[in-house]
């Protein structure tokens, strides 16, 4: 192939132009090309002594491997003879990319005739797509296909995702049907901030829609599971399925509205300004008024609640607005003062009652008129409206008794050592005891305490002992087998039991091995005793209890050791001592009839009252005291050494 590159630009390519007599000779460009069948190269002829004077040509790549195009180039008559050539490969066709560097040649226009210039190019297109090889090789034109095996594949190809680079540029990163992802922050699989690639990146998922990328438990396609005034599920709403806003009550029973609690997850009943509690009152002591505080709220916590306290005393039935004043050291009437107008307190002592043998124990019935008092080969009835004393000497009704019970019929049971239980009735006769022996028990084996509990006819007791073995003793008390049974056993030592009328108030104490107090409580539900008061909280054995009420319990013992139980939890009273101040006493009995009415006898011989505060001497005492019984505060009895009986019978209350 061959054109004419004349000096003055008349046309793309001057071949046949009409030659101008001022020029003489011209200049024979020829370029050799191989490797490629599809290109283009550029020819430039510029006047080397004025840079001014140059011209261009486009020559296409006439289509076979290898070739040869010439150019004819002339000058114009006003230029000078030496020309520089050069050319300049392009790919595919005139407007494609330039590759390689440009060839340069300067020669002189004959003035005659043709003067050859040369060029060589070599380049490598083996796909035949018009882009060459971008392949580095000595010789070799480095083109911009980057794939020359595949014709797919070049500059000029539309980028795809189809695992390819098909222009040669970036990648995939520039292709037009990229896929769209979701950075996942938190790792729940469902992100926020959106990325287009071909392949999933690192930390990028195919869910978007999360509204919280900082937490992996909100995203979409969840319940809304927290009250947080936050959208957990990402789907433009707050807490949708806790009903905020809602009508509720609180816990005490107050209006107000649905709202978050400060736990996740729950709500709260957020109360309305409009809507206070107030503290609501019970009769708890079963006195007929109402002052035992069952709580707070904006309706009553249960039937029959009132919001004005009526009692000033809730611990005891002795004590009311209304009710008369007694001469028993209590506030009746809750006017804040104590036995107005009563004169001072007596009490009678008797001795030898029922013989000079010490009394062990005491036990009242028939409002106090009446009492059994047992001991070592005792066991005495005494008539107080009569002054007779009767007592029962065969040889079934001897023993060395440690405690005694009467029932409101007068029917007395008493237990002691060597595992040792009689019972009879209150007649004069000096008649046979029934006295069988416990089960189970020993030489070694002492009954210490007993208590009964009412039944429609006769009641049932019952008995604890030293070795912790306990027993159940029910009517008619004649047939061992089924009458008397064990009733469990505990580890410790046992030596007073007492109940509110009902098992499920029974409570047992006594003290461990290392003589610290205990205290176990019957339990209906598992039918055993249950661990009240363990782990040496308190030095000294236990000696009396007394039960009041399912509320309140009292126990005493030795070291001067009363102990309060309200509420599951046992705290101690002032210490008692004896009369010298220092010698903490050793109590053998306790009554209690209110919170601020206790009493207890001590070995002294001394009786003393508790009233909330402080212990007082009610009875100085001299003779040592081994049990105290009372069935109200208007009628205490105390029994001890030679039969020393000692007791407070009040007074008529004083004339309004």
């Amino acid at each position: 192939m061959r054109v004419i590159l004349m000096a003055v630009l008349c046309a793309s390519v001057l071949a046949g132009c009409k030659k101008d007599d001022s020029k003489a000779g011209a200049l024979n460009v020829t370029i050799d090309y191989s490797g490629f069948t599809r290109g283009c190269v550029t020819v430039t002829a510029t006047d080397a002594d004025n840079a001014g004077n140059t011209n261009r040509l486009d020559v296409a790549i006439p289509g076979k491997t290898p070739g040869t195009v010439s150019v004819a180039v002339y000058r114009k008559k006003d230029w000078g003879r030496v020309l520089s050539v050069t050319t300049q490969l392009h790919e595919v066709d005139c407007d494609g990319p330039v590759v390689g560097d440009p060839q340069e040649m300067k020669a002189q226009v004959p003035e005659e005739g043709a003067q050859d210039v040369t060029f060589t190019v070599r380049a490598i297109d083996g796909d035949g797509d018009g882009y060459f090889s971008s392949a580095d090789a000595a010789g070799v034109v480095s083109g911009t296909d980057c794939n020359d095996g595949d014709t797919q594949v070049n500059p000029s190809a539309t980028e795809v995702c189809n695992g390819k680079d098909d222009n040669c540029a970036l990648g995939e990163s520039d292709a037009n049907d990229k896929k769209v992802w979701f950075v996942d922050a938190d790792g729940d699989s469902y992100g926020s901030s959106q990325v287009e690639a071909c392949t999933q990146p690192a930390g990028a998922v195919n869910r978007g829609g999360d509204c919280n990328d900082g937490d992996g438990q909100v995203h979409p396609d969840r319940a809304e599971f927290r009250c947080d005034d936050k959208d957990d599920n990402c789907n433009g709403m707050n807490d949708e399925d806790f009903d905020v806003g809602d009508d509720c009550k609180d816990e005490l029973k107050c209006s107000g509205k649905v709202a978050c609690a400060s736990t996740p997850s729950q709500t709260s009943c957020a109360r309305l300004p409009t809507e206070n509690p107030v503290a609501w009152y019970v009769d708890g002591d079963g006195d007929g008024s109402k002052g035992q505080d069952v709580g707070l709220g904006c309706e009553a916590p249960v039937v029959g609640a009132v919001t004005q306290s009526e009692d000033c005393d809730e611990s005891s039935v002795y004590v009311r607005p209304g009710l008369p004043e007694l001469c028993d050291r209590l506030d009746n009437n809750c006017s804040n003062a104590v036995d107005e107008g009563c004169d001072t307190l007596a009490w009678t002592t008797q001795a030898g009652v029922g013989g000079n043998a010490d009394v062990t124990a005491i036990a009242l019935y028939d409002e106090g008129r009446k009492a059994w008092l047992v001991g070592t080969d005792k066991l005495v009835h005494f008539d107080s409206t009569t002054g007779e004393t009767t007592p029962f000497t065969k040889p079934s009704c001897k023993g060395k008794w440690k405690a005694v019970w009467a029932s409101a019929s007068g029917r007395v049971f008493a237990v002691g050592e060597a595992g040792r239980m009689t019972t009879r009735g209150p007649g004069t006769s000096d008649l046979e005891c029934y006295t069988p022996t416990a089960p189970g028990s020993n030489a070694q084996t002492t009954l210490y305490g007993i208590t009964g509990i009412a039944q429609p006819t006769e009641p049932t007791v019952y008995v604890v002992s030293n070795q912790g073995k306990t027993f159940k003793w029910k009517e008619p008390y004649n047939n061992l087998s089924v009458d008397l049974t064990e009733f469990g056993t505990v580890p410790d030592n046992l030596r007073a039991v007492s109940s509110a009328g009902s098992e499920d108030t029974l409570l047992a104490v006594g003290g461990d091995g290392s003589n610290k107090a205990v205290a176990y409580r019957y339990d209906t539900a598992s039918a055993s005793w249950q661990p009240d008061l363990q782990g040496g909280a308190f030095d000294g054995q236990l000696r009396g209890v007394h039960v009041t009420d399912g509320r309140f319990a009292y126990a005493a013992g030795e070291n001067g050791l009363v102990l309060k139980r309200s509420g599951g939890a046992w705290t101690p009273l002032p210490t008692v001592y004896e009369s010298n101040g220092t010698t903490k006493a050793g109590i053998r009995g306790v009554l209690a009839f209110s919170e601020k009415g206790i009493y207890v006898a001590t070995s002294e011989g001394r009786i003393l009252f508790y009233d909330g505060a402080a212990w007082t001497t009610a009875y100085p005492g001299g003779t040592p005291l081994s049990s105290l019984d009372g069935p109200s505060p208007t009628r205490i009895v105390a029994a001890g050494e030679g039969g020393t009986v000692v007791s407070f019978t009040a007074p008529p209350p004083p004339v309004p």
